[in-house]
């Protein structure tokens, strides 16, 4: 286990996504809470990370307490069925047989094994009209996909990665039919991504494994982008909102490596139904890469010691539309808790909220398509987050 682990430490210290087939559509954060909502925030804001799907969502966040500071918002996500493979492939290392490490291949052939870590550090404020957000990110990925028969091979594709984001936001009220939120973002990114595919022999001569990934893989780059987004309010029955964000501009670029962002443009729709009993409710309608810029990377892993890959148009639309409903179910002067559901790219989320002082905890899942197509490959994830905030 502690052979493994250090793969994904030198590995995660580079590491993320896809498979032989294709792979997942590009992202840099997501947020708990809000792919428990089906990953719906275009119109709907209200968190400091809103500036990840919109700047403008950053002028929705509650004022009522002052100054938001967020703090160690630490993030774990796996695969469902990652616990196998690692203990498995763990086992094998040890044994120093290649023969072990054959059977796994063969026992998990085709299989994504998906693990991420983040930590987001915020500080935001909205004062009247006018709101501002800084924030810190640092976060790891990893995705490991087993090849038997005439592969043998186990693919990898990572990233470690890091920057500072910033978002400003003002309301306007152009008429009493509703208000205007306009926000303007910007973000600096550096990264170390991997991409390639790990032998046998290699996995056996663990002591040189770490240089082996620095020379077959490894690349590194840095990368500024600027974000634009509206969010509009009306003032009727249910308070229904439309947003619109464009991401990205100008790319987040690391020479065409794995983890680069192309600008994106998204929309979204919403409205807060009054439900008695329940403080809260929120439901949403994203469709994310109107213009699919998105492309789904082919890979061929050739004979281990190179991988070269192919960035195909993916116009799926399954896989860009979002639905959500979060409740925030009870709040006191110390403690709220909030229940989420919805669908995010063709399957159910799910989630929950709950906060007591300083401290949070949430926990949700979704799926992730990894296939060319809607149901083509399909990664249940399972997403733990604990949090200081105030």
């Amino acid at each position: 286990m502690k052979k493994l682990s250090m793969i994904v430490v030198s590995g995660l210290t580079a590491f993320s996504i896809t498979s032989l087939q294709a792979s997942e559509l590009s992202y840099l954060y997501k947020d708990q809470r809000i792919m428990a909502a089906g990953g719906t925030n275009i119109s709907t804001g209200g968190y400091s990370t809103s500036l990840f799907s919109n700047p403008a969502g950053i002028g929705k966040v509650s004022n009522e307490h002052g100054v938001v500071f967020e703090l160690l918002g630490i993030q774990l996500g796996v695969s469902s069925d990652s616990e196998g493979l690692v203990t498995d492939l763990s086992d094998a290392i040890d044994s120093e047989e290649t023969s072990q490490i054959l059977d796994v291949f063969a026992d998990y052939s085709g299989q994504t094994t998906h693990i991420d870590a983040s930590n987001y550090t915020s500080l935001t404020n909205k004062h009247e009209k006018l709101a501002w957000s800084f924030g810190v990110l640092s976060a790891v990925d990893a995705n490991f996909t087993p090849h038997a028969n005439s592969y043998n091979l186990l693919e990898v594709q990572a990233r470690a990665y890091g920057g500072i984001t910033s978002a400003l936001s003002y309301d306007f009220q152009p008429s009493e039919l509703g208000d205007l939120t306009v926000g303007l973002g910007a973000k600096y990114i550096y990264q170390i991504s991997y991409e390639g595919s790990i032998t046998p022999s290699e996995l056996v001569n663990f002591d040189t494994i770490g240089d082996n990934l620095q020379d077959k893989m490894e690349s590194n780059g840095s990368a500024i982008a600027a974000d634009l987004g509206v969010i509009y309010q009306f003032n009727v029955v249910t308070n229904p909102s439309i947003g619109l964000s464009i991401l990205n501009i100008g790319d987040l670029d690391f020479d065409e490596s794995y983890g680069s962002l192309p600008m994106t443009v998204n929309i979204g729709a919403s409205i807060e139904p009054n439900i008695p009993y329940i403080k809260k409710t929120t439901v949403a309608l994203d469709y994310v890469d109107v213009l699919n810029a998105n492309q789904t990377r082919l890979y061929d892993l050739g004979d281990g010691d190179t991988a070269t890959y192919t960035d195909i148009e993916d116009t799926d639309v399954v896989k860009r539309v979002r639905f959500g409903v979060s409740t925030l179910l009870y709040e006191n002067s110390w403690s709220t808790f909030e229940l989420a559901g919805g669908v995010y790219q063709g399957a159910y989320t799910a989630g929950m909220t709950f906060t007591a002082l300083i401290f949070k905890v949430g926990f949700t899942t979704y799926q992730e398509q990894l296939g060319l197509a809607y149901g083509d490959q399909e990664d249940r994830r399972y997403n733990l987050n604990v949090s200081i905030g105030w």
